[in-house]
C-alpha cells in the first residue's frame, strides 16, 4: 500500500504487483508491446485528379520506340499524294492493296529470315524474361551496324528500318496477321535496347528521363505510330464529315415495312380529311349556285314576259278592244253556236302566247363554269355515269366536250349524269351524306393519343410510348383523284425524329407539277409526336399525274435537313421511303463513314481528365507524450484513508432509435481505441460529401473521397502540384478528425457512464510511517504527499501513399435521362389509361365546344364514355303540300288560303313548287284572254305565271329561307277555272334543335369524362398506396434498383459517346428475336462476319473501362433543352439521387481506364478501330505519351513529406519514479515566448507554484491492508 517509504520497490504502476494487495488485481509480468514493431494503418482513402507529368519525347526517352527520321515508305508517298477531301487511312489502305510484303509473308518466314535473333530477343522481353548476356552483346553490336560515326543510320540501317516499319504499318492497316503484327514489333523492341545499350547511360539528361536504370525502361518500349500518318489534319477531316452528311444509307427491310405501313394507315385518315374538306367546298358552292340560279330564272322570266308584253302591247290592246265589243254583244239568251261565231271574228287579232323556257337547273355548262376545277370534278365523280372506270381519263382536259346539260365527253369516254339529279337540293342532299361518311372515316383510321400512367416507387409516372425510329428516315404518300378536271391530289410527308428537341422551326418545299408548275409551300412550328413529325397535306390540288420537289427543313435545335424527290409520274397511290440528309448545328455527330473506312474523329463530349492518382493516408505511432493533469491525490501526513470507486454503465435505446448515455466512471486506469482516429475521419469525410449526396454517387464498393484538379493538357509540376494538394486536403482531414477527438475524449472526461456491470475499485492510502532517521528529528516525521496524475497523450507520423493510377475520361451527357424515359414501360397490370378530356384532344377529335362539335364526333365521344344520347333523327325530310281549287272565274278570284306543319324539331330550307291550271272557258275564246296563278315563295312575295292562251303547266322553285311549324300557303289567280298546286318543302333540322341536342350531348360528355377522371385519379391514388407500402418494405432493394437503373442508362450514353456514330452501330440485329413471327422452334443467331464484328466491339467496350466506379454528377433541369424543362422539373421519385437523375438537365460522368487497356483505348479515340491484339503502338501524342509513360511508375511510393497530429488519449499515469513520469517541474507549465500577443500579459504564469520533492510520494508497500474483510476478497 502507498507509504512514504524511500525504497526502490515498484510503483503502483509497475506491472506485475497489486495495487493494495497480490491478488486482488491480477497484473502479470509481461510486456506484450514490442518498441520495434510500429504497426501502420490506412486512416483514409481519396482520388485526386491531375493533369499528366509532361514526358519527354526527346529520342533519349528510351521508353517510346520511335520511327527513325530520314525513315519513309510507300505509305508516306501515298498521304502526301492523296487527292483532297481524302483521308489519310484511306489513302493508305488504297497503297496496301499494291504494297510487297515480301519476306513478311508468315510468321514462318520471319522466323527463319534475316531478323529471326532479334525476333528471339523480342519475344524474351515481351515476356520479361532475363536476357542473357550474349543477347545483349547481339543487340548491341546490331544497332552499332547501322549507324556511322557519327550515330546516325547509314544506308543499311534507313533501309532495315524502311522495310520493318513499312511492314508494320502495312498490317495495322489491313488488320492483316495477328501474329506478323506481334513479330515485327517484338523485332522493333530488340532493335530498340540495342539503340538504348549504345547511349551514354551516365548521361544526366538520359537518367533525368529514364531513372537510374534507363535500361529498364527501354526493355519496356512502347512503340509510337507516326503521327504524320495516323493523325488526320483538321480540314481535311471536316470535309469528310461533310461528305459523309451526304451519304444515305439505306435503310433496313424491317423500317421500310414500318414507314410504309404508317404511312398507308395516315393516307387513309388525311385522304378522308382532304374528301371531307373538298366536299364541304362543293357544298358551299353548291349552295350558292342555287341561290344564284333561282334568283337568275325568275329574273328571266320577269325580263321575258316584260318584253312579250312591250312588243305586244298595241296589238294586246286591240285585241281587248275587240274582246270588249264581242262580250258586250253576248246576250244571256245567245245560244253556243252564235257565241262561236260572235268570238271567231277575234282570229285575225290574235296574238301569238307568251311562252317561257329556262335551262334546267343542274347544267353541266354552268356547273363547268361557275364551280372551281376541283369542285366541278368532284361532282362528276359523285353524280357521273360511265361505262369505264372515271379515274381513267385522258390527261388532255382540253379535250373535254359538253355535249348537254347531262352528258360530256373525255376523249374516248362519255359520261352521263344521274337523272335521279334534277335539282340543287337533290345533289346538296348527297353532298352532305358524303360529308357525315368522310368525317366518320377520319375519325376511325385517326389513332386517339391516350395518356397512360405508370406507378414506379409509389409515384404515377407518364409514359412516354414511343416507337422505334429511325432518325430522318421519311415516308412519302402521293394521292392524286381527278376525273375531268382539276388536281384533286396531295402530299403526305412525315419523317423520324430523335426526340422531341427536334421540332421543326420551318419547312420550306420547293416543287414542280404537270398543274402548277414551279412553286413554294412554307409551314412552320410543327411539334414532335412520337418521335415523328408529319407535315400539313403538301401540294394539295396542284398536280394531276407528276411532280417533283425539294425540301428544307430547319430543327429548332439548330440543325438542317434537306431531300430531294425526283420527278415521279403516279398511275395509282405512290408511297415512297428514304433518308434525309442532316446536316447538324454547329458541332456534331460526323456522318457514318464510309464502309471499310475510318476518319479523323472529333470525340465530341469526351474529355480526358488526364491521371488519377489513388491514394491513401497511412498513420502510426511516433510517440507517446505527457499530457494534461487528470487527477491529484494528496495524503497528509499520519493519514490513513481508504478510496473507493465504482464504475456502473447502462445503455438505453429508445423506440426512436436515438441512443442516450449516462456515464459515471471513476478510475485510475483507462483503455483506448486503436481507431479513433479513423472513425472521426469516416465521419469528417461523409459530412463533407454529404453536401452534394443528392446529385453524386461514386457508383461501386470503393468507399474513396474524390476531388480533382485538371485539364486536357501536360504540365511540367502537375505531379508536384497534385501531391501538396493532396498533403495539404490530408492535414486539413486529419487536424479536423483530431479535434472531433480531443471533443469527444473531453466529453468523456466529463461524462457519467452508466454500464450494465459495475466495477468497484478500491484504494488505501496509509501516511502513518515509522520513525526511520533518528539523527534528524525533522526528516524523521511523517509528511505530507502528493501524488499527481497525468494524461497521455500519443503523436501519430501520417503520410500519404500512390497506391494506384488510371486514366480518367470525363463525359458530359445532357438529359441523362432520357434513354430511360424514351424506354419505360412496365407491367400491364400496373397501367392506368387517362380519360381524354374531348375539349383537349387533338385533331379531327378536338370537340371544344358544343358550337364547333360535329355531329359524328359527339357521337363518337358519347360511345367512348357510354353516353346514351338522345336519338338523333333523320337529317332531312320533305313535306309534300297539295293546294287546289275550282273558280271558274273569268276575273281575279281573290286569295285562297290552305296551311301545312313543318315537323317538330325541322325547318324548312327549299322548297319546289309544280302548277297545273286550267282556263276558264266561259270567259270567251280560250286563246283571246290571259290566265295566271300565282303563289307564296315563303319569302313574302308570290311567284307564279301569267300567260295567253293554253292552260299554265309550269314548275318554279324558292330556296333561302328558314320556316317551322305552321305554315301558310296562299295562292291567287285570274281567268282560273280550277289550279292545282304541289308543293315538295325539304326540312333540314332545325338550328335551335341541333344547337340544343349537341349542347345536351356535349354536357352529358363531360359529365362522363369528370366521373371518368375522378374514378381514375381514386385508382391512381389506390395504386400509389399500394406501391408506397410496398416500397417502404422493399426500399433496400429499391436503392440497388435505382443504382443499377442510373448506371446502365448512363453507361449507355458513354458508350455512345465513344461510338459517336452510334446510330448506326449500336443495336445491331445479331438474332430474329425482334420478328413478331419468331418462336423457340424458329429462333436463330445471325452467323456472320458482322457478328464477330459486333462481339469485338461488345467486349472492348466492356471489358476497357471500369463502368463498375463510374462516379457521376446531375447538374439541375435548366441546362436541358428548354422545351423539357417542364417535363424534368415535374419528375418525382422516393429515391432522393433518382429524382436528380430524372430532374438532371446534364451529367458530368468520370469513368477510369482499366490498367493495361490504356493504348487500346487511345488507339480506339484516334482512329476507331478496335486494336486486335497483342502491343498496342501508340500515335504520338504527347498528351498521350506522358499518360502512358506515368502507368508504367510504380506505385507504393510516398508522396510528398508527412506530418505529425497529436491525440490524447484515455490513459492516465502517475508521475515521476517507479513506472512514473520524470519531470523537471511538479506541474506542466509552458511560458509564452511573446507575451505581447495576450490580450492580458499580468494573467501569464512563467514560473510554476510548486515544488519538486523526488523524495515524497506515492509508493507502493508490503504492509498488510487495513480495509475490512467484507471489502477484500482472495481472487
Amino acid at each position: 500500500m502507498p507509504t512514504n517509504d524511500t525504497s526502490t520497490a515498484k510503483s503502483a504502476f509497475t506491472v506485475g504487483k497489486s495495487l493494495i494487495g497480490e491478488g486482488i488485481i491480477n497484473y502479470k509480468e509481461t510486456n506484450p508491446m514490442n518498441t520495434t514493431n510500429n504497426a501502420s494503418q490506412s486512416l483514409f482513402r481519396f482520388v485526386s485528379l491531375r493533369n499528366p507529368q509532361l514526358t519527354e519525347i526527346k529520342d533519349k526517352n528510351l521508353g517510346f520506340i520511335h520511327r527513325p527520321k530520314g525513315v519513309t515508305g510507300v505509305f508516306d508517298t501515298a498521304v502526301v499524294g492523296r487527292p483532297a477531301k481524302t483521308l489519310k487511312f484511306t489513302a493508305m489502305k488504297r497503297a496496301a492493296g499494291e504494297f510487297n510484303n515480301s519476306g513478311f509473308e508468315s510468321e514462318k518466314k520471319i522466323e527463319e529470315g534475316a531478323f529471326k535473333d532479334l525476333l528471339m530477343i523480342g519475344r524474351k522481353l515481351s515476356k520479361k524474361e532475363t536476357l542473357e548476356s550474349a543477347d545483349w552483346n547481339l543487340v548491341t553490336d546490331y544497332y552499332k551496324s547501322l549507324i556511322n560515326t557519327n550515330r546516325q543510320l547509314n544506308a543499311e540501317g534507313i533501309a532495315i528500318f524502311s522495310q520493318l516499319w513499312n511492314n508494320y504499318i502495312y498490317q495495322i492497316v489491313t488488320q492483316g496477321d495477328f501474329y506478323i503484327k506481334e513479330a515485327i514489333s517484338h523485332i522493333l523492341m530488340a532493335i530498340q535496347l540495342g539503340f538504348a545499350s549504345n547511349q551514354d547511360l551516365t548521361d544526366q539528361e538520359i537518367i533525368k528521363i529514364n531513372g537510374e536504370k534507363p535500361l529498364e525502361k527501354a526493355m519496356d518500349g512502347k512503340i509510337i505510330l507516326p503521327t504524320i500518318l495516323f493523325s488526320e489534319d483538321t480540314e481535311t477531316a471536316s470535309l469528310v464529315s461533310a461528305r459523309a452528311e451526304g451519304s444515305e444509307p439505306a435503310l433496313a427491310a424491317r423500317t421500310v415495312q414500318r414507314l410504309e405501313s404508317e404511312a398507308r394507315a395516315s393516307f387513309i385518315s388525311s385522304k378522308a380529311i382532304h374528301r371531307k374538306e373538298s366536299l364541304n367546298t362543293l357544298n358551299s358552292e353548291l349552295e350558292k349556285l342555287q341561290k344564284k340560279f333561282h334568283k337568275s330564272r325568275h329574273q328571266a322570266y320577269q325580263d321575258e314576259y316584260s318584253r312579250y308584253m312591250a312588243e305586244n302591247k298595241e296589238r294586246l290592246e286591240l285585241y281587248d278592244r275587240k274582246l270588249a265589243e264581242v262580250d258586250s254583244k253576248i246576250t244571256p239568251d245567245m245560244s253556243e253556236e252564235e257565241k262561236e261565231r260572235l268570238y271567231s271574228t277575234l282570229k285575225e287579232y290574235e296574238v301569238a302566247p307568251f311562252v317561257f323556257t329556262y335551262k334546267n337547273e343542274i347544267n353541266l355548262e354552268d356547273l363547268q363554269a361557275k364551280l372551281s376545277p376541283e369542285s366541278f370534278d368532284l361532282f362528276v365523280e359523285l353524280f357521273g355515269e360511265s361505262t369505264t372506270s372515271l379515274t381513267s381519263v385522258a390527261e388532255d382536259t382540253d379535250s373535254l366536250q359538253i355535249l348537254s346539260h347531262d352528258t360530256l365527253r373525255m376523249g374516248a369516254q362519255t359520261i352521263v349524269l344521274d337523272d335521279e339529279i334534277e335539282s340543287y337540293a337533290d345533289a346538296l342532299l348527297v353532298v352532305r351524306n358524303n360529308i357525315s361518311s368522310s368525317m366518320e372515316t377520319a375519325l376511325q383510321n385517326s389513332p386517339l393519343p391516350e395518356q397512360q400512367y405508370a406507378n414506379i416507387g409509389g409515384a404515377s409516372i407518364p409514359l412516354i410510348q414511343n416507337t422505334a425510329r429511325t432518325p430522318m428516315a421519311y415516308s412519302l404518300y402521293a394521292h392524286s383523284a381527278y376525273v375531268v378536271a382539276g388536281s384533286r391530289g396531295f402530299v403526305n410527308f412525315s419523317f423520324e425524329v430523335e426526340d422531341v428537341s427536334w421540332s421543326v422551326a420551318n419547312a420550306k418545299i420547293t416543287a414542280t407539277t404537270d398543274a402548277a408548275g414551279t412553286f413554294e409551300e412554307n409551314y412552320s412550328n410543327i411539334s414532335v409526336v412520337d418521335n415523328k413529325i408529319t407535315l400539313p397535306a403538301a401540294l394539295v390540288n396542284r398536280f394531276r399525274t407528276s411532280f417533283s420537289f425539294k425540301i428544307e427543313i430547319i430543327f429548332d435545335n439548330g440543325s438542317h435537313a434537306y431531300g430531294e424527290i425526283a420527278t415521279q409520274y403516279l398511275k395509282e397511290d405512290l408511297n415512297l421511303t428514304g433518308m434525309l440528309t442532316l446536316k447538324r448545328a454547329a458541332v456534331e455527330n460526323p456522318g457514318t463513314p464510309e464502309p471499310g473506312t475510318t476518319q479523323k474523329r472529333k470525340n465530341f463530349g469526351i474529355k480526358r481528365l488526364g491521371v488519377a492518382d489513388y491514394m491513401k493516408v497511412v498513420q502510426s505511432v511516433h510517440a507517446y507524450v505527457p499530457g494534461e493533469v487528470s487527477n491529484i491525490e494528496n495524503v497528509m501526513a499520519s493519514e490513513l484513508r481508504h478510496k473507493s470507486s465504482v464504475s456502473r454503465e447502462y445503455s438505453e435505446i429508445t423506440d426512436t432509435t436515438s441512443k442516450s448515455q449516462e456515464t459515471e466512471k471513476m478510475s485510475d486506469t483507462s483503455k483506448t481505441s486503436r481507431t479513433d482516429m479513423q472513425t472521426e475521419v469516416a465521419k469528417e469525410i461523409e459530412k463533407q460529401q454529404s453536401i452534394s449526396a443528392y446529385t453524386r454517387f461514386s457508383y461501386g464498393n470503393d468507399s474513396a473521397m474524390k476531388f480533382e484538379i485538371g485539364a486536357d493538357y501536360a504540365n511540367n509540376t502537375a505531379q508536384h502540384d497534385s501531391t501538396r494538394q493532396a498533403v495539404m486536403k490530408s492535414q486539413e482531414i486529419t487536424e479536423r478528425a483530431m479535434e472531433r477527438v480531443l471533443t469527444k475524449i473531453s466529453e468523456e472526461r466529463v461524462q457519467k457512464i452508466i454500464k450494465e456491470y459495475t466495477e468497484t475499485n478500491v484504494h488505501e492510502y496509509d501516511n502513518r510511517g515509522k520513525v526511520t532517521n533518528t539523527d534528524n528529528a525533522e526528516a524523521a516525521q511523517p509528511k505530507h504527499i502528493t501524488g499527481v496524475y497525468r494524461w497521455i497523450d500519443k503523436k501519430m507520423k501520417n503520410q500519404i501513399y500512390n497506391y494506384g493510377k488510371r486514366t480518367m475520361f470525363e463525359f458530359m451527357v445532357p438529359e441523362p435521362s432520357r434513354l430511360h424515359r424514351l424506354a419505360l414501360t412496365v407491367a400491364k397490370a400496373q397501367v392506368l389509361k387517362a380519360p381524354v378530356d374531348p375539349r383537349k384532344a387533338p385533331e379531327p377529335w378536338l370537340m371544344a365546344d358544343p358550337k364547333s362539335a360535329t355531329i359524328v364526333q359527339i357521337q363518337h365521344w358519347a360511345q367512348e364514355y357510354g353516353v346514351t344520347l338522345e336519338a338523333f333523327p333523320e337529317a332531312t325530310k320533305q313535306v309534300i303540300h297539295t293546294a287546289s281549287a275550282v273558280h271558274s272565274q273569268n276575273d281575279d278570284f281573290g286569295i285562297d288560303y290552305t296551311q301545312f306543319t313543318i315537323p317538330d324539331n325541322y325547318a324548312g330550307k327549299n322548297a319546289s313548287f309544280n302548277c297545273v291550271s286550267t282556263r276558264n272557258r266561259g270567259g270567251g275564246w280560250s286563246g283571246s284572254r290571259y290566265s295566271e296563278v300565282f303563289f307564296s315563295n315563303f319569302k313574302g312575295d308570290m311567284i307564279g305565271r301569267s300567260e295567253r292562251g293554253g292552260d299554265l303547266v309550269f314548275g318554279e322553285a324558292s330556296s333561302g329561307f328558314n320556316i317551322t311549324g305552321n305554315v301558310s300557303f296562299q295562292v291567287k289567280g285570274h281567268n282560273v277555272r280550277s289550279y292545282t298546286i304541289k308543293v315538295v318543302v325539304n326540312c333540314e333540322l332545325s338550328d335551335v334543335f341541333i344547337n340544343k341536342w349537341k349542347t345536351d350531348s356535349f354536357n352529358d360528355i363531360i359529365k362522363a369524362y369528370e366521373a371518368a377522371y375522378a374514378k381514375f385519379q381514386e385508382d391512381q391514388a389506390k395504386l400509389d398506396a399500394e406501391q408506397k407500402e410496398k416500397e417502404a418494405q422493399l426500399k433496400e432493394r429499391q436503392d440497388t434498383f435505382y443504382r443499377y437503373m442510373e448506371h446502365d442508362v448512363l453507361k449507355h450514353n458513354c458508350i455512345a459517346y465513344l461510338l459517336q456514330d452510334y446510330l448506326y452501330t449500336l443495336g445491331q440485329e445479331t438474332t430474329n428475336g425482334a420478328d413478331e413471327k419468331t418462336t423457340m422452334d424458329n429462333f436463330q443467331v445471325y452467323l456472320n462476319e458482322n457478328l464477330d464484328r459486333y462481339t469485338a466491339l461488345a467486349k472492348f467496350m466492356e471489358q476497357a473501362f471500369e463502368w463498375e466506379i463510374m462516379d457521376y454528377t446531375f447538374y439541375p433541369y435548366y441546362w436541358a433543352n428548354r422545351k423539357s424543362w417542364q417535363e424534368f422539373y415535374i419528375s418525382e421519385s422516393m429515391d432522393p439521387l433518382f429524382r436528380s437523375f430524372l430532374q438532371a438537365g446534364m451529367a458530368r460522368i468520370i469513368v477510369t481506364v482499366k490498367p493495361g487497356f490504356e493504348a487500346a483505348v487511345q488507339f480506339f479515340l484516334e482512329t476507331g478501330l478496335i486494336w486486335n491484339g497483342g502491343s498496342v503502338p501508340v500515335i504520338g501524342d504527347p498528351m498521350y505519351m506522358s499518360i502512358v509513360d506515368e502507368m508504367r511508375q510504380p506505385t507504393g511510393e510516398p508522396q510528398g513529406k508527412y506530418w505529425i497530429t497529436r491525440i490524447p488519449t484515455t490513459l492516465t499515469i502517475l508521475q515521476d519514479k517507479s513506472t512514473g513520469l520524470p519531470v523537471d517541474h511538479p506541474l506542466p507549465i509552458f511560458p509564452e515566448d511573446d507575451p505581447k500577443n495576450c490580450e492580458n500579459p499580468k494573467e501569464l504564469e512563467f514560473e510554476t507554484s510548486f515544488s519538486l520533492d523526488k523524495d515524497v510520494q506515492l509508493q507502493h508497500s508490503d504492509k498488510p491492508t487495513t480495509l475490512p474483510s467484507t471489502i477484500i476478497k482472495p481472487v
